[in-house]
C-alpha cells in the first residue's frame, strides 16, 4: 500500500515552470518638445517647423508601439498646439509644405490605448479557469488511482479464492485416490 501512496504522489509532481525570459526595457522614444514648436512659430520659420512637425509625426508612430497613452497625450498636446496657432501659422507659411504637414498631424487618426484593467481582469479569469481545470484534472486522477487499487485488490483476491478452490479440489482427489488405493488394499488382504 505505501508503494501505491508513492507511486500516487509522483504522479502529481508537476516540473517546475521555467523562468520567464528577461524582456530588454522598451527604448526610449524621445520626441519633439512641444516648446520647440512653440518657439519655431513664434519665430515664424516655415522650413523648421515642417521639419519638426514631420520628425514629430514620425516619433508618434514610434511611441504608439510602445506606449500608446504617451502617444495619445502628445499627439492631443500637437494638436492643440497646431489649432491655437492656425491663424499665426497661415500667416508665415500659406499654403506649402507646412500647411500639408499641419493637415497631415492633425488628419492622424486617434490612438487606441488598450484597457489594461479589462485584460488584466481577463488574465485573471483564465487563470482561474486553469486552475480550476488543473483541480478537476487531479481530482480525477486521485478517483482513477483509487479504482486502479481497488481493482487490483479484487483481481487479487479473485485469484487466491480460484487458487484455494484449485488446491482444495487437488485435495479432494488426492484424498479419493488414497481411500480407493487403501479400500483396495484392503480387498486383496481379504481375498476378494
Amino acid at each position: 500500500m505505501a508503494a501505491v501512496a508513492m507511486t500516487f504522489t509522483a504522479c502529481t509532481d508537476k516540473p517546475a515552470a521555467p523562468a520567464a525570459p528577461e524582456t530588454e526595457p522598451a527604448p526610449e522614444v524621445e520626441l519633439v518638445g512641444i516648446d520647440s514648436i512653440k518657439t519655431v512659430i513664434e519665430a515664424a520659420d516655415s522650413t523648421t517647423l515642417s521639419t519638426l512637425l514631420t520628425e514629430a509625426q514620425s516619433k508618434i508612430d514610434q511611441l504608439k508601439g510602445i506606449d500608446a497613452a504617451k502617444a495619445k497625450e502628445y499627439l492631443a498636446s500637437l494638436q492643440a498646439l497646431l489649432k491655437e496657432n492656425a491663424e499665426k501659422i497661415k500667416a508665415f507659411a500659406g499654403t506649402g509644405a507646412v500647411a500639408t504637414v499641419i493637415d497631415a498631424v492633425n488628419s492622424l487618426p486617434e490612438i487606441e490605448v488598450p484597457d489594461v484593467a479589462a485584460a488584466a481582469d481577463e488574465a485573471v479569469e483564465a487563470a482561474g479557469e486553469a486552475v480550476k481545470d488543473a483541480a478537476e484534472g487531479a481530482k480525477d486522477a486521485a478517483e482513477g488511482a483509487v479504482d486502479a487499487v481497488k481493482d487490483a485488490a479484487g483481481d487479487a483476491a479473485q485469484a487466491a479464492a480460484d487458487k484455494a478452490a484449485e488446491v482444495k479440489d487437488a485435495a479432494a482427489d488426492k484424498a479419493a485416490e488414497a481411500v480407493d488405493a487403501a479400500a483396495d488394499k484392503l480387498k486383496g488382504a481379504l481375498g476378494k
